[in-house]
């Protein structure tokens, strides 16, 4: 009986973190793939990224803001992100920012397993459905020091014609995946 009390009480005493989580810039990161003449697939990232969020870690619910530098964008190849940044996809000169914010988190069995959002793109705002790969919360131990982080693995697709980027169709492939990676500690 002493040994359940003890561990309840480990329990209760176990902080569930609500509130402002800031993000791990180090540790964060947004890629993306899109199919060339469906032989490969072209990938890249963005190197520019920042964002809030707000979590309750013992409900699982919150909501997060996040932007992304268009003009970062990074496929190792110059003349290709010179296309990418132009006016015939991101057109980063007059749209410098996309945005994914959400305040709805899909919950199923405790568990989250997907994010409902809005993203902005090329001047445009979709619904979108962020599907959880991974995600979990947890001390981290250092030498000499804990952190408590909460991070995932997150995957979207888009179709880049619903937001106005119609550029190669179908040679570059209407549908661009985005696997989208964070880590973030209370603030």
């Amino acid at each position: 009986m002493r040994a359940w009390i003890l561990l309840l009480a480990g329990l209760l005493a176990t902080p569930a973190f609500a509130g402002t989580y800031a993000p791990d810039l180090t540790h964060t990161s947004v890629y993306f793939g899109a199919s060339h003449f469906d032989r490969t697939t072209m990938r890249g990232r963005f190197d520019k990224i920042d964002g809030a969020i707000n979590f309750d870690e013992g409900a699982q619910q919150g909501g997060f803001d996040f932007t992304v530098d268009a003009a970062s964008i990074n496929t190792r190849l110059r003349v290709l992100d010179g296309v990418l940044k132009s006016e015939q996809f991101l057109d980063a000169l007059q749209f410098p920012v996309i945005r994914l914010r959400s305040d709805r988190f899909v919950v199923e069995g405790g568990k989250l397993v997907a994010i409902e959002a809005k993203l902005t793109l090329h001047g445009v705002t979709q619904p979108v459905r962020l599907d959880v790969r991974r995600f979990s919360c947890g001390d981290e131990k250092m030498p000499g020091s804990t952190r408590h982080v909460c991070g995932g693995d997150f995957h979207l697709a888009i179709a880049r014609s619903a937001f106005g980027m119609t550029r190669f169709l179908p040679d570059v492939s209407d549908r661009v995946d985005l696997d989208i990676s964070v880590e973030a500690t209370p603030q």
